[in-house]
């Protein structure tokens, strides 16, 4: 699988430039006992996943 990274900027510019309203933004965090898994901390540098709700005008 190829993964594609972009900037939260692109995503956001984009759907504000083709009519979008945003309605809520939310970066999804894992609950505090899996923190202690190896390396999630670490993974944490980055969001895993960025939730978005948009509506068109």
């Amino acid at each position: 699988m190829t993964k594609y990274h972009r900037t939260l900027t692109t995503y956001l510019e984009t759907l504000l430039k083709n009519g979008f309203t945003l309605q809520h933004v939310i970066e999804p965090q894992p609950p505090e006992e899996m923190m202690d898994l190896a390396g999630m901390r670490d993974e944490m540098r980055r969001p895993m996943m960025l939730l978005v709700s948009a509506k068109k005008k």
